[in-house]
């Protein structure tokens, strides 16, 4: 480590150094990285978002760690396209709700049943999807979505795809394509599977939120202009709630606010 790392920058090494490199063969045979922690309390999954992985969004965080430390069966997985999981560069390997069907062929591949999803961004509308949708899914946590997130349309994504494929990143003139362009290059990700990623509709806030049962915590940050208000998605959900912390689309997820409204909903 480098004298200039973050506070606990050590944790959050050591917990990247108990990840197993495990994969499963998904629903059509893609492979998919994941790590079951396998402890003796109830299973939590976590689900990244966008062009981020495992790491980016819930080890580097903390809340990788603070799950673990309280006790719970903690379960991660990179979407395909993303992370250690396979990199197809066809658009047709995403149709079909193909994200979602990876996290139920985890849940068939560990036997999860019940289970807890955590979902960030893009993979919030996916658990709240799975929420509304698999009858395993018993409470879901939407991270970084809100009222811009139900705003939010298709027409978005051949700005953000044209910016990912982009030979000088300097051309980029769409805001949104540029921080995901930049979040992109940062972790050396393969550009061209998440152009693919997107070029197929996945499973988004709004879908389904009519439908849930189960509880429903959303949170996002105060300064987090992609989100939004997350009382917009709570207040749609049978039994939800909403909760706005410090923060950006960024960065809010290491709160400690965040987290310990993440554990205490959790242990309900």
């Amino acid at each position: 480590m480098d004298r200039g790392d973050p506070p606990g920058a050590l944790p959050r090494l050591l917990s990247t150094l108990r990840l197993a490199v495990s994969t499963f063969a998904s629903f059509d045979g893609t492979e998919i990285w994941f790590d079951d922690q396998d402890e003796d309390g109830s299973a939590v999954v976590l689900l990244h978002g966008f062009a981020a992985d495992t790491n980016i969004n819930y080890i580097r965080p903390g809340i990788f760690d603070a799950l673990l430390d309280a006790g719970h069966r903690v379960v991660v997985m990179d979407f395909r396209g993303h992370g250690l999981s396979a990199k197809p560069h066809e658009p047709e390997a995403y149709a079909d709700g193909a994200l979602a069907r990876d996290v139920q062929a985890l849940f068939d591949h560990l036997d999860l049943d019940p289970v807890a999803v955590v979902g960030y961004s893009m993979g919030a509308g996916i658990a709240l999807h799975l929420g509304a949708r698999d009858e395993r899914v018993t409470r879901v946590v939407a991270l970084g979505v809100g009222a811009a997130s139900l705003d939010r349309r298709a027409t978005d994504r051949p700005p953000m795809s044209d910016a990912l494929l982009a030979e000088d990143p300097a051309t980029i003139t769409d805001p949104l394509g540029a921080q995901f362009r930049r979040l992109a290059d940062s972790i050396r990700a393969d550009r061209v599977a998440l152009a693919a990623c997107l070029s197929a509709p996945h499973a988004q806030a709004e879908h389904h939120l009519d439908e849930l049962t189960v509880p429903v915590l959303v949170i996002a940050g105060a300064d987090d202009e992609l989100a939004g208000d997350p009382g917009a998605i709570a207040e749609r959900v049978a039994d939800g709630r909403a909760l706005t912390v410090p923060g950006d689309h960024f960065d809010a997820n290491a709160q400690p606010a965040l987290q310990r409204a993440l554990l205490d909903f959790l242990a309900e």
